[in-house]
């Protein structure tokens, strides 16, 4: 028997990574269940979990790779493909931006194999313009960031195009509670940049290594794409226009603010200088990689929270908690033994000089993920302070514009532009969520014992 809402509006029984309900007699759209109070804290951590420790272990990976390329290339080598590898994040992020819509219509409405089919065909027409526009202009990229070959910037263009691919299949499956599932398609990336990345760096340079890390992609695609295609049958949800503008503009701007910083550093700084600053940047930004997943997994319960109008406060704790100790954990632990870290990675003798860079970058990626964290905030109640990463990274790039005399005055000029940025999302976006009614909070329990909900 179906279960009904008050507008009799029909709710299909969930499926998740842990097996289809017993109740469920034919396959139907996968749906997560809303989780208030303290379930909601469990619910967090049964999902976050499992992409924490693949998240953990690319991570690792991650530093691994970095490790051996900065071993294998020289100091001016191995800023070109640091700086290209912040380039493929940043050009990727106006269209994997859908990962957060997906997540947000999936929680919502549920994901059917008519919304898998349609979101992927959407995905590769919306993305080759970009994609076009890059292989066109790559070589004046190739000048500007004084590459070796235009081939090296070319890689971005398909490097694009399979990314957002993968971001709009993890959004829908993370949008559904298939974290397991997404966490897999994590640990798929990793082997293929470990394993073929590794190899091709060592023997043709810069070039192996971005063809390690979309082959990398590749096989995330496939992970995540055959399981969004086992979604039962159903109508097509289409994830809207407005969404997908507001929020490919608002994260854009959040990644152009979190890694404008190594671009200008490539930029003003000599060859060798600016491969440190990337050295340390690597360890740093690193940091994000756990809160990053964690925000990936609440993001869904703040939008179902503020739409409720119930739990908006204790949904804003345990996303807060989730994102932020993972974060400041890694930052105390960089800044505690930074020279132990750049000789683990790099080997005795490399990048000298740069414990303190590194610590300063250690703390502005770690308070980087509570701008993250208001971020997503803002953008579940539909506020415009998720547009504030703009002016923070016009901010960051006016400061280091004027004051790049070596690696560690831009980080502090990046430091700055954090600290005021910080504040100012920080006034915006805690009152609004904290002004919850109280009465609504203790009706929580009772509202979702008279009210089953699917999103």
């Amino acid at each position: 028997m179906a279960l009904r809402t008050s507008t009799d509006k029909e709710i299909i029984p969930v499926r998740s990574d842990k097996g289809p309900s017993s109740a469920m007699k034919s396959p139907g759209p996968i749906v997560q269940p809303a989780a208030r109070g303290g379930g909601l804290q469990a619910r967090l951590s049964t999902l976050a979990a499992p992409l924490l420790v693949a998240v953990a272990v690319q991570s690792v990976a991650n530093l691994i790779f970095h490790s051996v390329a900065g071993r294998a290339l020289s100091p001016n080598e191995y800023g070109a493909l640091g700086t290209i590898l912040a380039a493929m994040t940043l050009v990727a992020v106006p269209l994997s931006a859908v990962q957060t819509a997906a997540a947000r219509t999936a929680a919502a409405r549920g994901v059917t194999r008519s919304t898998t089919v349609r979101a992927l065909v959407r995905t590769i027409w919306y993305s080759s313009p970009a994609v076009i526009a890059i292989a066109l202009f790559s070589v004046p990229m190739a000048e500007f960031l004084h590459l070796s070959s235009a081939w090296e910037a070319f890689i971005l263009a398909p490097t694009l195009l399979v990314a957002a691919l993968v971001a709009v299949m993890r959004g829908l499956l993370l949008g559904t509670g298939q974290s397991r599932t997404v966490a897999l398609s994590y640990l798929a990336a990793t082997a293929g940049r470990l394993g073929p990345g590794l190899a091709l760096a060592w023997y043709i340079g810069v070039a192996g290594a971005l063809i390690g890390t979309l082959l990398g992609e590749i096989l995330a695609l496939a992970v995540s794409l055959f399981a969004a295609l086992k979604a039962g049958p159903g109508a097509s949800q289409v994830i809207s226009a407005r969404e997908l503008v507001r929020t490919g503009v608002a994260v854009t701007g959040l990644f152009l603010f979190t890694t404008v910083d190594l671009f200008l550093a490539r930029h003003y700084l000599p060859g060798g200088e600016s491969g440190t600053y990337v050295a340390a940047a690597t360890i740093g930004k690193t940091i994000l990689a756990l809160p990053a997943a964690a925000i990936s997994i609440a993001y869904p319960k703040l939008v179902q929270a503020w739409n409720s109008s119930t739990g908006r406060r204790p949904t804003l704790r345990s996303a807060a908690l989730v994102v932020g100790a993972p974060a400041l954990l890694g930052a105390v632990i960089v800044c505690a033994v930074p020279g132990l870290l750049m000789t683990l990675m790099f080997g005795p003798g490399s990048f000298t000089e740069s414990d303190n860079l590194l610590r300063v970058l250690a703390l502005v990626a770690g308070s980087c993920a509570f701008v993250s964290f208001l971020i997503h905030a803002a953008l579940a109640r539909d506020s415009w302070g998720a547009f504030i990463p703009w002016a923070g990274a016009a901010l960051e790039v006016g400061i280091i514009s004027i004051w790049h005399s070596s690696a560690l005055e831009i980080s502090l000029g990046s430091a700055a532009a954090l600290i005021l940025t910080l504040m100012t999302l920080t006034v915006l976006e805690l009152p609004p969520w904290l002004a919850g009614n109280p009465r609504d909070e203790g009706r929580s329990s009772q509202h979702d014992a008279q009210t089953p909900v699917a999103s």
